[in-house]
């Protein structure tokens, strides 16, 4: 990842039309500057955050240019877990899970590799409707619970182990997840990752039939907003809603879940809309 970082930013200075010695402004020498471009070395958090000022580019900038270019190792890691999931794909979810797994005995000291390959053998249980390994979901409940703020790695845990909580740790972690998520709240990515993790809170507690919480967790999303691009919240906190009016007895709760399937089914996402089509069939 470190010998893409120089690659990219070059990227970025060449789009904006300016030099190396732009970007340096003689705080630091060009010919460092140039290597770190190519790959061949690094720069310290200091000089990296002087070439972003002298190009006037912000860090979640260059870090959502950086995700998006470089596809990096966790951000494909967790779009293909979302989609395999989804797809109810078990094969890529093992692939995943080898991968993990052989990466723990390379690098045993390495935290995150032993999180991550928990959190694949847990989302391999849910999509395979079985149940995982308590000390899986202990081990990783654990390390959420001495992290004092959040960002989107810990929220993506938060997320694979939900389903597991009972209804007093579900209720204690989401009246907890605003304070968790506080300090990273006004990233744009987080928002999201945010909004979808109120939004699965939601639809546990739907799940459940606690129509009380799943009040409290439509007011909630409510009181954050939903911006205008973030199209499958949207449409997913709706079709929530209309199932909530339906479990109060609202037969119109139903009609509104049918259309936000038809809006679903019209922009290409058939698998989904059959899926979410059996789903109101058998309410």
């Amino acid at each position: 990842m470190k010998k893409k970082i120089g690659p990219i930013f070059s990227i970025l200075r060449e789009v904006k039309n300016l030099t190396l010695k732009d970007v340096t402004s003689n705080e630091f020498s060009i010919a460092q500057e140039s290597k770190f471009e190519r790959g061949e070395t690094s720069l310290t958090i200091d000089k990296f955050m002087i070439l972003l000022e002298n190009s006037q580019i912000a860090l979640d900038e260059f870090n959502d240019f950086f995700e998006n270019y470089s596809l990096s190792e966790e951000y494909t890691f967790h779009e293909e877990l979302r989609e395999a999931h989804r797809l109810k794909d078990l094969s890529r979810i093992r692939k995943w899970l080898n991968y993990w797994e052989k990466e723990v005995k390379k690098n045993p000291d390495k935290k995150y590799l032993d999180l991550n390959c928990r959190a694949t053998k847990i989302a391999l249980a849910l999509t395979s409707g079985v149940s995982p390994l308590n000390e899986d979901i202990v081990f990783l409940m654990n390390y959420l619970e001495d992290i004092k703020q959040w960002g989107r790695y810990e929220l993506w845990l938060f997320s694979i182990c939900q389903h597991y909580l009972d209804d007093n740790m579900l209720e204690y972690y989401g009246t907890d997840i605003f304070k968790k998520s506080h300090f990273y709240k006004n990233i744009h990515q987080n928002q999201q990752m945010v909004i979808r993790t109120i939004l699965n809170l939601l639809n546990s507690w739907l799940y459940r039939k606690n129509l009380s919480n799943a009040l409290i967790y439509i007011n909630r999303v409510k009181s954050i907003g939903i911006s205008i691009e973030f199209f499958e919240e949207a449409i997913s906190l709706r079709y929530l809603e209309g199932h909530y009016r339906f479990l109060l007895g609202d037969d119109d709760g139903k009609e509104i879940m049918i259309d936000c399937v038809k809006d679903i089914e019209k922009y290409g996402y058939t698998q989904e809309a059959a899926e979410l089509y059996q789903e109101i069939k058998d309410l």
